[in-house]
C-alpha cells in the first residue's frame, strides 16, 4: 500500500525542526486569531478550533500557542517597477515600523532576521537576512524604481527559497508590498503556494494602485526633473490623465494575486494608500505573525492525491479574524 505524501509537509522537513514533534503525514495548520480591533486572541486551546478538511470535521492537536516565542524570519517584497515610486516613497520611511514591529524579538532570545529582495524586470535579492536594522534602513533608502513588469509571483518564491535554507525553528513569514496584479512571472501561482505551503510560510500582503498613491506623495518626496513639464497639460482634463485612468481600471478587473497569495497561506491582505496607512497595516502584521497557534492533525487514510480545501473557525463566541491556509495539496508517493 501507498502513503500518501503531503507536499506541505515532508519527514526530512521535519527532521529538522525537532521543536514541533510532528508526525509522518500530519498536516500542519498556522493560525491567527484576532478581535475586528485587532487585538490577538490569547489562551486558546486545541478544542477551542473547528477544523475541517474536505467539509469534514478534524481531531486536532495545538503544537505551539501564542505564548510560545519564536523569533520570525520576515522577507520584505517590494514591486520596484516605473510606476511604484509614490509608492516607494512611502515605503521608504517604513524600516523602522518592520523592524519594530514585524522582525522585534519578543523576548525569544534568538534574533529575528530580514531579508529584502524587489520584483521589477528582475528578481533580486536586495538585502539577504540580517538583524541589524540599521542595514534594512539603508537598503529602504536606497530603493528606487524602475522597469516595467511586476513579477511578484517570482518574487514571492525567491522568498521561499531564502526562508526555506534556514533551519532553525522560527516563524517563517513574507511580506509582499505591491499592486494586486502580475505581470510576466515565470513561475506559476500553484507552484510558488505549493512551495510556501512546504515551508510553512505565511504570505501577507499590502496592495495599493500605483495610480490612487500618486495622489498621496508629497511634493518632498518626489521632486520632478527640471525638463518635466509643467502641471497643465491641454491633452488632460483638470490635470487628471484620463487615458492612465482608463488603464488602470482595467488593470484591477484582473485576478489579484496578492489577495489570493495571502489567502492561500493563512495571511491577511490589505491595501494603503498613505504613509499612515502603510504604517497602520505593517504594525497589524507584527502584531499577528507574533501571536500564532499551531495547529495539526492526522488526514484520514487512504487520502486521495490532490487539492484539499481547509476551514479553520473559532468555537468561541464574538466576532473574530481567523486566518488559516486556505487548503493543502496531497500526492501519492
Amino acid at each position: 500500500m501507498k502513503w500518501p505524501l503531503l507536499l506541505l509537509l515532508t519527514a526530512e522537513a521535519w527532521s529538522q525542526e525537532p521543536r514541533f514533534q510532528t508526525r509522518a503525514h500530519e498536516v500542519l495548520v498556522p493560525v491567527s486569531v484576532m478581535t475586528k480591533g485587532g487585538k490577538p486572541v490569547e489562551n486558546l486551546v486545541a478544542n477551542d478550533f473547528l477544523v475541517l478538511n474536505d467539509g469534514k470535521p478534524q481531531t486536532v492537536r495545538m503544537i505551539s500557542r501564542d505564548s510560545d516565542s519564536l523569533p520570525i524570519h520576515a522577507v520584505i517584497v517590494l514591486e520596484t517597477n516605473g510606476s511604484s515610486e509614490a509608492a516607494l516613497a512611502k515605503i521608504r520611511k517604513t524600516a523602522s515600523i518592520v523592524s519594530s514591529y514585524i522582525t522585534n524579538d519578543m523576548e525569544t532570545g534568538a534574533p529575528s532576521l530580514a531579508a529584502v529582495v524587489t520584483a521589477s524586470d528582475e528578481v533580486r535579492i536586495n538585502q539577504d537576512f540580517t538583524a541589524d536594522p540599521n542595514i534594512l534602513g539603508d537598503v529602504f533608502a536606497k530603493l528606487s524604481a524602475t522597469g516595467d513588469s511586476d513579477r511578484l509571483l517570482d518574487g514571492v518564491s525567491l522568498a521561499c527559497d531564502l526562508l526555506a535554507v534556514r533551519r532553525e525553528p522560527a516563524r517563517r513569514v513574507i511580506v509582499l508590498i505591491s499592486e494586486s496584479r502580475d505581470r510576466q512571472s515565470k513561475a506559476h501561482f500553484a507552484d510558488v503556494i505549493e512551495k510556501a505551503q512546504k515551508h510553512d510560510v505565511v504570505v501577507y500582503t499590502l496592495s495599493y494602485s500605483a495610480y490612487a498613491t500618486a495622489f498621496t506623495q508629497k511634493a518632498s518626496d518626489c521632486q520632478p526633473p527640471p525638463d518635466q513639464p509643467g502641471l497643465y497639460d491641454p491633452n488632460n482634463q483638470g490635470g487628471m490623465n484620463l487615458l492612465a485612468l482608463g488603464l488602470e481600471l482595467a488593470r484591477m478587473a484582473k485576478v489579484n494575486i496578492a489577495e489570493a497569495l495571502a489567502q492561500a497561506t493563512g495571511g491577511a491582505h490589505d491595501k494603503f494608500t498613505t504613509l499612515h496607512g502603510l504604517e497602520t497595516q505593517l504594525t497589524a502584521i507584527g502584531t499577528e505573525v507574533h501571536n500564532h497557534y499551531t495547529l495539526t492533525f492526522v488526514p484520514p487514510e487512504p487520502q486521495p492525491a490532490g487539492y484539499h480545501r481547509l476551514s479553520v473557525s473559532v468555537r468561541k463566541s464574538g466576532a473574530l479574524r481567523v486566518h488559516a491556509r486556505a487548503g493543502y495539496w496531497a500526492a501519492v508517493e
